[in-house]
């Protein structure tokens, strides 16, 4: 059973920087309100005294997150990170921070107003939860909600590219290696998928424009999770798209597929796929190249 997959906006840099900005400006306000109800808390911006210890205290949890970003972004690229992981990875920034803060209690803050340590560890864990799960809350609603505006992106794709409404647009996943969804995406936007290295370059378009998502997996899992699609393996490295192919021209070495985008590069077709590509396209000709095979004689 696969595990639920963090969405991919949360796993962008950008996102993750500017989520700690939101936190920081978040936690000011949420501790200016807490701070007169609270026994053990030191946050005080009219002392200077503790408004040096406050900004040290931030300033520290600024590279603690900032840190804990960049790690996860590191380890995203060797595995993939599902929503438990995510989960515990937030649970240990918590855990990070409230020790942190009980430290600052015990060695600056302490010796002016005595406190039990545990009764320290344990509302600071309280306050930085809250702190915390808030805006994480917060960012979570708004990539869902990014998450449905690219969903929306691609139901409206026929519409923008044939002028026609597509009721039925044909969803498809694409899986990384560990079989976690990457990307969900209208065949239809698709042009080609190049293999390169331990990743797949998907070159799809979306607004109009051309986009390439770099998925990590295998070219040979990726060709059998499209079985029944008009993705089809037409060189080594190359799956193309071959509703969107205007001309197939045979050559001595590779032939190449050159498709009706001006801004996509021409598409080889090796020797070992063209008569099985051809023979597809014949049974089910796109009107841009049917035309063009005819010509030919193919």
């Amino acid at each position: 059973m696969k595990r639920a997959e963090v969405p991919q906006y949360v796993m962008k840099l950008d996102f993750m920087l500017g989520s700690v900005a939101f936190i920081v400006v978040f936690s000011v306000l949420f501790m200016i309100i807490y701070a007169p109800f609270s026994l053990t808390d030191w946050f005080d911006i009219f002392d200077e005294r503790r408004l040096s210890i406050s900004v040290a205290f931030y300033l520290a949890c600024i590279v603690i997150m900032v840190a804990s970003k960049l790690s996860l972004v590191l380890v995203s690229r060797r595995i993939a990170i599902d929503r438990l992981l995510y989960f515990l990875w937030l649970v240990g920034e918590t855990v990070a921070i409230s020790l942190l803060y009980t430290a600052f209690t015990r060695y600056l803050v302490q010796a002016e107003e005595p406190h039990s340590m545990p009764e320290v560890a344990f509302r600071a864990f309280c306050c930085v939860t809250a702190i915390l799960a808030i805006p994480y809350a917060i960012s979570f609603l708004y990539a869902a909600y990014r998450a449905k505006l690219r969903e929306n992106e691609v139901m409206r794709y026929r519409t923008r590219a044939y002028g026609e409404v597509s009721e039925t647009p044909q969803l498809i996943n694409l899986y990384d290696g560990n079989g976690t969804v990457r990307m969900t995406v209208d065949i239809d936007a698709l042009y080609y998928m190049e293999s390169q290295d331990n990743y797949v370059k998907v070159c799809y378009e979306s607004e109009g424009a051309l986009h390439n998502y770099m998925l990590r997996c295998r070219t040979k899992a990726l060709e059998k999770s499209l079985e029944g699609t008009p993705m089809l393996r037409c060189h080594r490295s190359y799956i193309v798209n071959i509703t969107k192919i205007k001309l197939l021209r045979p050559d001595k070495s590779n032939s190449v597929a050159i498709l009706n985008h001006s801004g996509v590069k021409p598409i080889p077709v090796s020797k070992r796929y063209y008569e099985s590509l051809v023979a597809t396209i014949a049974v089910n000709p796109p009107e841009a190249v049917s035309a063009e095979i005819s010509a030919d004689g193919q």
